[in-house]
């Protein structure tokens, strides 16, 4: 009997994603290889059919083969407060809706898609759940204490530890989280995960050169202010108080705060040492990275970060990061990274300056980055691999119960 999958894929174009998929390329919006096309991968290869959902606001449905792909966009996408929880809910009931329809056997849900404890409602019709964690259940070291993050976490805790076959995470702290919320419940179907990449795009990067002046630091990612970039701008104006023209910095990425970054860059008068290109697509990051010695990754507490990707390219370009322990990249890379306190301005200027002044430093920091790129290349360390762990017992159980169900009288 064929498994029919519900997918729920978070927020990205993955129509866009899989048609690349299907005519055997990389998504060239993308850094990594995507999330949609290792599930596709697993699909192809165990037989699965799909029903693939993003949350991505351009409405569409594609149809081909064994695949059904909707962009469905949320109603509130960016509500705060009660709204926003109320609307996460509709979502997750919206979705549910989708799934019973489909038939769907088993549901892989992202993180952010819904409260995660809105996938006990498919649990309650049968249909088996594999939450997907691309983010911590709260940011590392910092346990919530406000009462509504309090509650969700409780429920969340349900689902983790009685009712999901299995959970994914793409980091040890994601799952060690789900440990602490389950108290070791079920602990052997905690699966670990890498983001995956293409070795030729890194191979094309040339190694640092040390002596080159200034020195290039980059931040990439998302521009919020939870992403840490406000408190880029006053690592960089210390910096240049400290040691004026050592550091050159490059800002790559779009986000809601990127023109009040921009105002607030000139009002600090940082445009001569600071470069905020905003969107950079992968064919220009890769110069960029080329020209770079070492990658900053200054995210806040407010923030749950699952990983840090743009750690992990840093690391995979031959350059080493600064950032903090409530990134989980830090335990994934430490060996190829300086470690600052999280939220202090002054321990990262520390730790630019050091990192940039140091050529020992420099040079051991270098050489712990190629040790460190084997499982980023592994496919037995990827996404579809983690979904053949995780599915295997559901797929049995639905062996059962198609053996157990009625069969037609000859």
């Amino acid at each position: 009997m064929t498994m029919r999958l519900f997918y729920a894929a978070g927020p990205g174009n993955v129509i866009r994603a899989h048609r690349h998929w299907e005519q055997g390329q990389r998504d060239p919006s993308q850094m990594s290889l995507t999330y949609s096309g290792q599930f596709a991968d697993y699909c192809q290869s165990s037989g699965a059919e799909a029903l693939v959902v993003s949350y991505n606001s351009s409405r569409e449905t594609y149809r081909s083969g064994r695949f059904v792909i909707e962009h469905c966009p949320k109603a509130f996408a960016n509500a705060r407060g009660l709204i926003y929880h109320v609307s996460e809910m509709l979502y997750g009931l919206r979705l549910l809706a989708k799934a019973l329809r489909y038939r769907a056997d088993v549901a892989v849900i992202h993180s952010g898609t819904t409260h995660e404890f809105m996938l006990l409602l498919f649990t309650l019709v049968g249909i088996d759940v594999v939450p997907v964690l691309h983010n911590t259940p709260w940011p590392s070291g910092f346990k919530p204490e406000r009462a509504t993050r309090k509650l969700i976490s409780r429920l969340d805790a349900i689902l983790f530890g009685r009712a999901a076959v299995a959970v994914i995470g793409v980091s040890p702290e994601c799952l060690r989280q789900v440990g602490e919320m389950t108290r070791g419940r079920r602990h052997d179907r905690l699966i670990e995960m890498r983001g995956q990449y293409i070795p030729d795009y890194f191979a094309a990067i040339a190694p640092p050169v040390v002596e080159r002046r200034p020195f290039q630091v980059l931040f990439c990612g998302r521009v919020t202010r939870d992403k840490g970039v406000y408190d880029l701008l006053q690592v960089a104006r210390r910096v240049e108080q400290i040691r004026p023209g050592l550091i050159h910095w490059t800002v790559c990425g779009d986000g809601p705060e990127l023109s009040e970054l921009r105002r607030q860059s000139e009002r600090l008068a940082l445009q001569h040492v600071i470069d905020i290109r905003g969107f950079t697509a992968p064919r220009e990051l890769k110069a960029i990275l080329d020209a770079a010695h070492a990658a900053i990754v200054p995210t806040r507490s407010e923030f749950a970060e699952g990983m840090a990707l743009s750690a992990v390219e840093a690391i995979l370009a031959g350059r080493p990061c600064v950032t903090s322990p409530v990134v989980p990249a830090l335990e994934v890379l430490k060996p190829a990274c300086v470690e600052a306190r999280t939220n202090d301005v002054e321990s990262y200027v520390a730790a630019i300056i050091e990192l940039a002044t140091s050529v020992r430093l420099y040079d051991e920091l270098c050489a712990a980055c190629l040790e460190l790129a084997a499982t980023f290349y592994d496919p037995g360390f990827g996404f579809a691999a983690a979904l053949d762990r995780a599915i295997a017992p559901a797929r049995r159980t639905n062996s059962v119960r198609s053996s157990k169900s009625p069969q037609p009288q000859g």
